[in-house]
């Protein structure tokens, strides 16, 4: 791979290296600086682009090259190279035109007509974008628009990375954007990521009859529905995960509340937790919870499963439904829909489904969690 004089302003035709970081032999690696250079403008220093030997060194330090000439060879592995110093580039024609008027300041007369048509490139026309061989992708501007300046190692790591440069946090001279600085911001995407993952969840949907817990809601007018679910919940629980705790959070609308030790609860003291105003701290640390959305007409709603909750159960509005009876008839019963979301890295398929199951026995049959 060449190693090209890089131009660092339009009108900058050639610079001058200054001092070299590595000598002929060496092993260099992306980001590793090569070289520094000096023009009438700026100095810096130039990383390379890509690992290998460091193979020839064809400008030393203090002498000075035009813009695009190649200033070293850099051989990737198993790359055959050529390290014959190869010609110097057409200079571009803006740089000329603008040493002509130099020199034609100082020449008269004959000797100015005679320079001029001497000057072999005078005429010589390029590209404006092509004065100088670059990647074919562009990384982005190497001054951002709050004025941080980025190297370009930088960009370039930036953008095969999909990394938004204006929320890195820049640790060079200035508050420059640095190759370091794109490896610490690839670090803490990967580990915000699985933090962050909502979309991993086993899911779980079941139709429960709900008629023999209506019926003792109505002959105990101190506990609702929602009581006897979240006391089913709590049972399925402890039975199908003794070894976990049985707190539970519940979502009633846009209402939050947490019924610790539900499991251990009966109906009415369920019923007293769940009207009990809840602090915003006391809605936390419970791994498990129930949502209810508090709207009829919604058959079937599965919510998503928030950390640090490892399961959601959501419950849809009670209905009416069509049923096939023992005798092969069709009766119409009172059902609920319930959605289970499971966090599968905790409870997986088969665990969730002995829970589903649990849960749909007590509330089918609500005597068998309560004595």
């Amino acid at each position: 791979m060449d190693v090209l004089m890089p131009q660092l302003g339009e009108t900058v035709a050639e610079g001058k290296i200054s001092k070299w970081f590595v000598a002929a032999g060496d092993a260099v690696k992306p980001g590793d600086n090569l070289f520094e250079i000096e023009t009438d403008k700026v100095s810096m220093e130039v990383p390379a682009i890509a690992a290998g030997v460091l193979a020839a060194i064809h400008v030393q330090a203090g002498e000075v090259a035009p813009v695009g000439a190649v200033v070293a060879i850099i051989q990737g592995k198993g790359e055959t190279i050529s390290l014959s110093k190869p010609p110097a580039p057409l200079i571009p024609a803006k740089a000329v035109v603008q040493d002509s008027q130099k020199m034609d300041s100082r020449l008269r007369g004959n000797e100015r007509s005679a320079a001029t048509a001497a000057a072999p490139h005078s005429t010589f026309q390029m590209e404006p974008f092509r004065e100088v061989r670059s990647p074919e992708r562009n990384y982005g501007p190497a001054r951002l628009a709050g004025g941080t300046v980025v190297t370009p190692l930088a960009r370039r790591l930036a953008g095969e990375a999909g990394i938004d440069l204006l929320n890195v946090k820049g640790s060079g001279p200035h508050g420059r954007i640095v190759a370091a600085d794109i490896e610490t911001a690839k670090t803490s995407a990967r580990s915000v990521a699985p933090a962050a993952q909502t979309s991993a969840q086993i899911v779980l949907t079941a139709d429960i009859a709900i008629g023999e817990s209506v019926a003792l809601c109505a002959a105990a007018p101190a506990i609702e529905l929602t009581d006897v679910i979240i006391k089913a919940w709590a049972a399925a629980l402890a039975r199908v995960t003794p070894s976990e705790q049985s707190d539970v959070t519940l979502a009633l609308g846009h209402s939050r509340a947490v019924i610790r030790d539900a499991a251990r609860k009966s109906l009415t003291a369920i019923s007293k937790a769940r009207g009990a105003p809840a602090a915003p701290d006391d809605t936390q640390g419970a791994s498990t919870a129930i949502s209810m959305p508090g709207v009829s007409g919604i058959t079937s709603v599965a919510d998503v499963l928030q950390p640090p909750h490892v399961t959601m159960l959501s419950v849809a509005s009670p209905r009416r439904a069509p049923v096939e009876a023992a005798d092969g008839s069709v009766k119409f019963v009172s059902v609920m829909t319930v959605t289970l979301s499971c966090d599968h890295r905790v409870i997986d398929s088969a665990r969730g489904a002995e829970l589903l199951g649990a849960f749909k026995g007590f509330v089918e049959r609500p005597v068998t969690m309560i004595v």
